[in-house]
């Protein structure tokens, strides 16, 4: 098993308020997080919000392949943050958080992620771990920005 660590950020202009609440329903990260496809919320497990949810992994061009995720959310407002973690197949964990605070009327958003997978994974995951981090932050402020829900 090896791990890697690492982190992106980005300013939205929106309250931290509406931000933490985006980044805790698991129905919102459908449009978010550019591999999910499907997500079906389970009842809350010891104070996190859980729910499993279908990715495509793509491999090749168009080609990819359904990867099944049970993912725990664990918002608290009291420290700004939003913690995560998701269990993949194939021995493939994340752990981390989305780290909120209030810059000048914006919320900027800090999310640090601690990858886990076998050693002969890594390169494949990673990246696509990275691009998905990107893009999903890209997203959200899209998304946050163009108005209320």
């Amino acid at each position: 098993m090896t791990s890697v660590c690492f982190e992106r950020g980005v300013e939205i202009a929106a309250p931290s308020e509406r931000v933490r609440d985006e980044l805790s329903d698991p129905r919102r990260f459908l449009g978010l997080q550019p591999f999910l496809v499907e997500i079906e919320e389970q009842p809350p497990a010891g104070g996190a919000r859980t729910f499993a949810a279908t990715e495509r992994v793509p491999l090749l061009g168009p080609l990819a392949i359904p990867s099944r995720l049970r993912v725990e959310l664990r918002p608290d407002a009291a420290r700004g943050r939003v913690a995560f973690a998701t269990r993949a197949p194939l021995g493939v964990r994340l752990r981390g958080a989305f780290a909120l605070s209030e810059v000048a009327g914006r919320t900027r958003v800090v999310e640090s992620v601690e990858l886990a997978c076998p050693r002969w994974l890594r390169g494949f995951v990673v990246r696509r771990a990275i691009r998905a981090q990107e893009t999903l932050l890209a997203n959200l402020k899209q998304r946050l920005e163009a108005g209320p829900r």
